[in-house]
C-alpha cells in the first residue's frame, strides 16, 4: 500500500513539474512571439508611420533631440532616426529569414545524405562540416563579405553560407536515429526510391528540432548583420541598425539617441526571438 501511494505521489509531482515547465515555456512562447509580431507588423507599415524617407538627409535640423517632429531625434546628417529605426527592422527581419533559409537547405542537403547513407559519403561530408565549423562564423562571414561586396545579398549570402554546419550535423543526428525504424524499412521494401525515403518519409520526423533552431538562428544572424555594416561592411544604400551604430560612435557625449534607439531595436528583435526560441525548446522537449 504504502509503495502505491509512493508511485502516486511521485506521478502527480512528475504531472506538476511537467506543467510548471509547460507553463514557463508557453510564458516564454507568448512574451517573445508577442514582442516579435509588434516588430513585423511595424516593418510592414512602415510607410504609414513614417513621415521622412529613411535615408534622406536634412530632412530636420542636423542633431535634433527627441521631438514631437522627429521623435527619435536626428543625426548628424539631418536623417529622421525613427523612420531609419523602424525601415531597418524590415531589413534585419529580411536578412534574418532569408539567411537562415539557404542555411536551412543547405545543411538540410548535407545532413539528410550524409545520415541516411553514411559510410564514406557521410564522412566525407562530415569532414566538410568540420572543416566549416573550426572557422569562427563571424570572421568567414567577413571575410566574404569583405571579398565579395558591400551589398545586401552578399552579406545575406554570407551569413547563410556560415550557417548551415551546425544545421547539417543536427539532421544527420536525426537520419541516424530514424532510418532504422520499422516505417522507413517498410518504405524500402514496397520499392520507394531513396529520394523518396530520405525527404517524403524521414524528413517530416527529422525536421522537428529545427523549428527552435531556425527562431534561434534567426537571431544570431540578425546580430551578425549589425556587427558586420558596425564595422563598415554594411550596405549603405540601406537602413540598418548596425550602420546607425556605427555612425553614432563619434557622437555620444552629445547626441545618446543616435544610439540609443538603433541599440534598443536590435535588443528587443534578439530578446524577442530567442523568448520565442527558448520556449519552444522547452515546449518540444517536454511533450
Amino acid at each position: 500500500m504504502i509503495d502505491k501511494q509512493i508511485l502516486i505521489k511521485a506521478g502527480h509531482l512528475g504531472a506538476l513539474l511537467i506543467s510548471r515547465w509547460r507553463a514557463r515555456a508557453n510564458t516564454k512562447m507568448i512574451s517573445g512571439l508577442t514582442i516579435i509580431s509588434l516588430i513585423i507588423v511595424l516593418a510592414i507599415i512602415a510607410p504609414l508611420i513614417t513621415w521622412y524617407p529613411p535615408l534622406k538627409t536634412l530632412i530636420g535640423k542636423p542633431l535634433t533631440p527627441p521631438c514631437l517632429k522627429h521623435p527619435f531625434g536626428t543625426d548628424d546628417l539631418g536623417r529622421d532616426i525613427y523612420s531609419n529605426v523602424i525601415y531597418g527592422a524590415r531589413i534585419s527581419l529580411f536578412v534574418g529569414a532569408t539567411s537562415v533559409a539557404i542555411s536551412l537547405v543547405i545543411g538540410i542537403l548535407v545532413g539528410a545524405v550524409a545520415g541516411y547513407y553514411g559510410g564514406l559519403i557521410g564522412d566525407l561530408l562530415m569532414r566538410i562540416t568540420d572543416m566549416f565549423l573550426v572557422i569562427p562564423r563571424f570572421l568567414l562571414a567577413l571575410i566574404i563579405a569583405a571579398i565579395f561586396g558591400q551589398s545586401i545579398f552578399n552579406i545575406i549570402l554570407a551569413i547563410g553560407i556560415t550557417g548551415w554546419p551546425a544545421v547539417a550535423r543536427l539532421i544527420r543526428a536525426e537520419y541516424l536515429s530514424i532510418k532504422e525504424r520499422p516505417y522507413v524499412e517498410a518504405a524500402k521494401a514496397i520499392g520507394l526510391k531513396d529520394r523518396q525515403i530520405i525527404f517524403g518519409e524521414i524528413l517530416p520526423n527529422a525536421i522537428t528540432p529545427l523549428i527552435p533552431y531556425s527562431v534561434l538562428e534567426t537571431g544570431t544572424a540578425i546580430l551578425i548583420e549589425a556587427s558586420l555594416s558596425f564595422l563598415g561592411l554594411g550596405d549603405p544604400n540601406v537602413p540598418s541598425w548596425g550602420l546607425m551604430l556605427n555612425n553614432a560612435r563619434q557622437y555620444l557625449r552629445i547626441a545618446w539617441w543616435m544610439a540609443f534607439f538603433p541599440g534598443l531595436a536590435l535588443s528587443l528583435v534578439v530578446l524577442g526571438l530567442n523568448l520565442l526560441g527558448d520556449g519552444l525548446t522547452e515546449y518540444l522537449s517536454h511533450t
